[in-house]
């Protein structure tokens, strides 16, 4: 229900812009430069969108360990750049600790939103997550499983 709501509210949007560009080509003045700057906004806002709709379609995360280290890549289909981690670099995967009182935290594990990743790791000196909108508990298991699949090499 909520793919189709999403999808939905995207047609309306792709519509809404329709209508503006429409608007636009009859402007002129201050009203061309709002529709301007709406469109502008609007655009942001489209492909934001659009790229949930991908990752809920055809989006995968792909996690591959092996001897070497780990790779991980966000993919739609077989589109997608792998990063890959040096083994011995990568210090122990944790589960992100929500806070349910920060709106933003719970914003970002909305279904409308692509983020929302569960398991953090620090490589070399940055930060890196993976496992996205991942229920804690099977965060714990996957980050779990990850530990024990790169010890094993």
């Amino acid at each position: 229900m909520q793919q189709i709501m999403l999808e939905v509210w995207f047609i309306a949007w792709c519509g809404v812009g329709a209508a503006t560009g429409l608007e636009l080509a009859g402007a002129s003045g201050g009203d061309r430069t709002f529709l301007i700057i709406f469109l502008s906004f609007w655009a942001f806002f489209f492909f934001r969108v659009l790229k949930v709709v991908l990752w809920r379609r055809i989006g995968r995360e792909m996690i591959r360990v092996t001897a070497e280290g780990m790779s991980v890549k966000n993919g739609f289909k077989d589109f997608g750049k792998a990063r890959f981690f040096i083994k011995e670099n990568i210090k122990k995967m944790e589960v992100i600790r929500r806070d349910p009182t920060h709106f933003i935290q719970n914003l970002d594990q909305s279904f409308w939103i692509m983020g929302g990743d569960s398991i953090q790791f620090t490589y070399m000196r940055g930060r890196f997550v993976l496992g996205k909108q991942l229920q804690e508990k099977d965060a714990a298991q996957l980050a779990k499983l990850i530990d024990k699949a790169l010890r094993k090499f």
